[in-house]
């Protein structure tokens, strides 16, 4: 998706990414005392916050920099390198790197801009670059990047800000990739300001070497990792990016993705319904969907669930409690709920009856209003103690599966947030604190941000949180060696062409996956279709059936409920018409069944050119590329995926029995997206698009009424 040019890597690079993101030796090539400069600001960084090994300043117009000798170029470093950090002028970057493989340093960093992203000249230069670093064994992460962290080591390598407005690295949990340096900078930024805690961060820039997947692996792999945290514009190596989803899972690592650039960069040439709705961001979102990542939409709310999973917090039921100070701020909260899919629970007579002594009866239900507690005028910690036992009672029930608490401007606040923290810390659900009460609320910050636990300042984001930590919840992963994917190959006709198949010869291959069909008989002219007709009895349909024509109705080539001789006749003598009008070869007619279906919906299977073959259904139809109401899932699916795929879609209740209407047996429906995936895992790359549209519900059985197919 996102690759500049492909270069071999090193035969044999001289550190590997732990070796390197844990250096014994740094250099600054560009060090300054100037702190308007990078040179500068990253000197101070590195000194204020020290590796154990030695620090190199490399600057050939000086002879100390902030109480640090300095060096003429790296080759002059009295000791070996492990890494250097280059924040030197575009044009002196080749050279700095030459002077850093001669040195025989690991790893460069390079901060320095004016690259791959300025255009084609720009480009070429990062060619010599890498040439240059690969040539030598030397890796090489940028440039145009901001650097890294690594807390653990105290190795601050950016140029982030925040780096110089604190005392020590924030040690703890919680590994960055990141494709946008200022993004790391923010979340960095914003992380300290909550209380969150990182293992190691790296802003990969453009990826001309050292790509994002490169430090997935390590943070996978990190033993002092518990989250592992992306921010992505593109996949570089979708193969290889999938495979380390599936190792992560393996790992029960949970990986958190925001991810930029949603709507296609370019269009592609389609020629079915499928291939228009499957798109990147739909193929993305799919695999990520089926190896258990947690999507977020922006970077701040992945930091959030970022510090709820490393408690562990796990959602157990759809519902989710509102706690508040204020009962108008509670109603405003839970009226939010329902259009983010999050339904407010029905507490279980149970939980009532154990709230009864902090509760009046008439205050039972959620949302949770603090001011309605049997507190009386109790000090603070009674106060407190009693909202941490209404809390904690909610938290336990079976319906709930998460909570936010809101805090407003309010008395008992410090007690509030005391208690609510351990019922955080105890209760093993999300439950995530909204302070909103300004400034008059920073002692309740104070108590979250000092225990490392987080808190977000608008309901608005802490639903956001909560609903990407329900829907990955609520949907099925696929397991390493699942047993349920592990079917035979299906037996695909082998008699059917390359290129776009006839309706007939799609019919073959959908068949052959058994998705059942509208009756059918392929006419070679009139007096056959005709003869069809006979044999099907009752109404009909007649399409044509041309190798050059892939959407019939558009020139009016498919004619719909017909009975009788004449009509059929005359429908073919149209046909003919129409296709001659519009410059289409015709091969016969299809004669099919004329059914009326309750419900229509699209089926399909599209190769995606990064990720591979993706099943497909939604809403079908003639309205199937405006109503968009689909799902995708990277074949071969299990059953629960495919059911999975079915709850999500909008037009379900079309599916369940709407208005009296039998409903549609789900359990044979998800089977045959099931057979559907294994026919794509079967033909491989040489199935590139199918499209069933429409599959149609009728009495509750399903059949397919038309389809496409594109082979390679």
């Amino acid at each position: 998706m996102n690759e500049h040019f492909a270069v071999a890597p090193s035969p044999s690079p001289r550190m590997s990414v732990r070796q390197w993101l844990h250096p014994r030796s740094v250099a600054i090539v560009g060090a300054s005392e100037d702190e308007a400069k990078w040179g500068g600001r990253l000197l101070r960084y590195m000194t204020r916050h020290r590796i154990a090994g030695e620090l190199y300043p490399v600057n050939a117009r000086a002879d100390t920099l902030l109480g640090h000798p300095s060096y003429a170029s790296v080759s002059d470093c009295p000791g070996p390198v492990d890494m250097a950090i280059l924040l030197v002028p575009s044009h002196h970057a080749l050279a700095a790197v030459n002077d850093c493989v001669a040195k025989g340093v690991g790893c460069a960093v390079a901060i320095t801009a004016g690259f791959a992203e300025t255009g084609e000249a720009g480009l070429g230069q990062e060619r010599e670059l890498v040439a240059a670093a690969r040539a030598g064994g030397m890796r090489l992460i940028g440039p145009n990047c901001m650097g890294l962290m690594n807390a653990h080591h105290n190795l601050a390598a950016t140029t982030g800000v925040v780096m110089g407005q604190i005392d020590q690295l924030p040690a703890g949990g919680i590994g960055l990739a990141s494709q946008s340096g200022a993004l790391m900078g923010a979340m960095l930024s914003r992380g300290i300001d909550i209380g969150a805690r990182f293992s190691t961060t790296v802003s990969v820039g453009n990826q001309c070497d050292v790509d994002q997947n490169d430090i997935f692996e390590y943070l996978i792999d990190d033993p002092l990792t518990e989250i592992v945290c992306l921010y992505l514009e593109g996949v570089k190596d979708a193969p290889r990016f999938a495979a380390l989803l599936a190792r992560a899972q393996a790992a029960a690592k949970p990986v958190l993705i925001a991810k930029s650039g949603r709507s296609e960069a370019g269009e592609r040439a389609v020629r079915s319904h499928t291939a228009s709705l499957a798109g990147a961001w739909p193929a993305f979102e799919a695999v990520c969907r089926a190896y258990g990542v947690y999507l977020f939409d922006s970077i701040f709310d992945l930091l959030h669930g970022a510090q709820m999973l490393q408690r562990p917090a796990l959602v157990s039921a759809p519902g989710v409690a509102v706690f508040s100070g204020s009962g108008g701020g509670g109603a405003l909260l839970v009226d939010a709920l329902e259009p983010m899919g999050l339904p407010l629970p029905a507490l279980s007579a149970n939980t009532k009856e154990r709230l009864a002594s902090v509760l009046p009866a008439s205050h039972r239900e959620l949302p949770l209003d603090f001011g309605m507690l049997k507190h009386g005028a109790t000090p603070d910690p009674v106060y407190g103690q009693a909202a941490g036992t209404a809390m904690g009672r909610i938290m336990e029930d079976d319906a709930v599966g998460a909570g936010i608490v809101l805090l407003t401007t309010q008395p008992n606040m410090g007690a509030v947030a005391e208690m609510a923290l351990t019922v955080g810390r105890n209760c093993g659900k999300p439950l995530l604190f909204v302070q909103g009460a300004g400034n008059a609320g920073q002692a309740a910050r104070d108590i979250w941000r000092e225990a490392g636990y987080g808190y977000v300042e608008s309901p608005h984001d802490a639903l956001h949180v909560i609903a990407a930590l329900m829907r990955r919840a609520a949907t099925p992963q696929v397991q390493a060696h699942d047993s349920a994917l592990a079917r035979p190959a299906l037996p695909v006709p082998d008699t059917l062409p390359g290129g776009y198949l006839s309706e007939p010869d799609a019919r073959c291959l959908i068949e052959a996956a058994g998705i059942p069909t509208t009756r059918w008989v392929h006419a070679e002219n009139a007096s056959q279709a005709v003869a069809a007709a006979r044999s099907l009895g009752g109404e009909v349909v007649v399409k044509a059936v041309s190798p050059t024509l892939v959407h019939k109705s558009d020139i009016g080539a498919v004619r719909l409920a017909l009975q009788g001789d004449d009509a059929v006749r005359l429908a073919c003598a149209q046909i003919d018409a129409a296709l001659a009008a519009n410059g289409h070869t015709l091969d016969g007619y299809l004669v099919t069944e004329m059914v009326h279906a309750e419900a229509e919906l699209i089926l399909g299977v599209q190769n995606d050119p990064d990720f591979g073959p993706m099943v497909l259904v939604g809403a079908g139809g003639v309205l199937v590329e405006l109503m968009k109401d689909v799902q995708l899932c990277p074949a071969p699916l299990s059953p629960a995926q495919a059911r999975a795929m079915l709850s999500r879609l909008r037009c379900r209740p079309l599916l369940e029995g709407w208005r009296g209407r039998p409903p549609v047996d789900l359990d044979r429906l998800a089977n045959t997206l099931v057979q559907l995936g294994q026919l794509a895992t079967t033909l491989g790359p040489r199935l590139q698009e199918l499209d069933i549209n429409p599959l149609m519900i009728v009495d509750g059985r399903i059949l397919a009424a038309d389809a496409r197919a594109v082979l390679a």
